[in-house]
């Protein structure tokens, strides 16, 4: 279980390290790099806490189906992941170009809709049954390392690494779907 909660958090933590290359590339202070982190972590897990409330309720209701239903969002959620990735290889500056760095206002919606996936998650985990605390320390700490990370690399790396990783991300991801049908 140690494997799959790692590898989950860092799976979700794609989209968090994508946004912060793409922000990287503007001027940014320690400061406003921890705020980011922060925020990019907290926002992922409380998206995943959110959807995992919401799994857990229903799970009594379809117990017969939850194996489907877990590999549905989950490979929903590596589609939408693999499709912002090929959008940032066919545009890799655009992303760059709409975000506004100095405004924390801003950083909280970039933090929060590259979390939309964690929902899904969440849910999975919930009708799952999973223990939900290992998950949330697991998907908040990586999404706050990579989003350090993600920043501070994008002073060096091309634009064209971000969508990359989203792409190894949803394989991942749409692996660990179609493992959900073997339960």
């Amino acid at each position: 279980m140690l494997l799959e909660v790692l590898v989950l958090g860092l799976v979700l933590s794609a989209d968090s390290f994508s946004a912060a290359l793409a922000m990287g590339s503007r001027p940014f202070t320690k400061n406003d790099a921890l705020k980011f982190a922060l925020s990019s972590g907290g926002a992922e897990l409380i998206a995943t806490l959110v959807g995992f409330l919401a799994g857990s309720h229903i799970i009594s209701m379809i117990s017969s189906i939850d194996h489907w239903i877990a590999f549905g969002l989950l490979a929903a959620v590596a589609i939408h992941m693999a499709m912002e990735g090929i959008e940032g290889l066919r545009h890799p500056h655009k992303e760059a170009e709409e975000v506004d760095f100095h405004s924390f206002t801003k950083v909280l919606i970039v933090s929060f809709a590259t979390s939309l996936d964690a929902f899904g998650v969440g849910v999975t985990l919930g009708v799952a049954n999973k223990p939900i605390i290992p998950f949330l320390a697991s998907i908040g700490l990586w999404a706050f390392v990579a989003t350090l990370v993600g920043l501070y690399l994008a002073k060096r790396l091309s634009d064209k690494m971000g969508p990359i990783f989203t792409l190894v991300a949803a394989a991942i991801l749409g692996f660990l779907s179609i493992q959900m049908l073997k339960i």
